[in-house]
């Protein structure tokens, strides 16, 4: 979902959508908390200044047992926001429900 790059209050120079590590995580974890569920979420963000895009590990983790490992990894694209890639919301349920599984926690 490609969101556009703001301008500031003078209109004339671009903003960043995802600046600094902890807008990149925000933006991630509303996305995940939204569409996927609310186990899963990113705890840190690593910005490649060649690709301008920030990596996120996504961790299943639960309040009793903490994280249980990552299920996956989102490329989120600094200055639109967008997604460059990402599993589908499908596949990172599915992910999360075999890792669940294999740790021996059922919901």
């Amino acid at each position: 979902m490609p969101i556009s790059p703001a301008t500031d209050e003078i209109g004339n120079r671009p903003q960043l959508s995802a600046a600094t590590e902890e807008e990149a995580m925000t933006l991630v974890n509303r996305w995940l908390h939204r569409e996927v569920g609310m186990a899963l979420n990113v705890e840190s963000a690593t910005f490649n200044p060649d690709t301008f895009c920030w990596h996120l590990p996504i961790h299943l983790a639960y309040g009793a047992t903490g994280s249980l490992g990552i299920v996956g990894d989102i490329y989120l694209h600094a200055a639109t926001g967008g997604f460059i890639g990402a599993p589908s919301v499908t596949e990172l349920r599915h992910r999360a429900d075999a890792l669940a599984a294999a740790r021996g926690i059922e919901e």
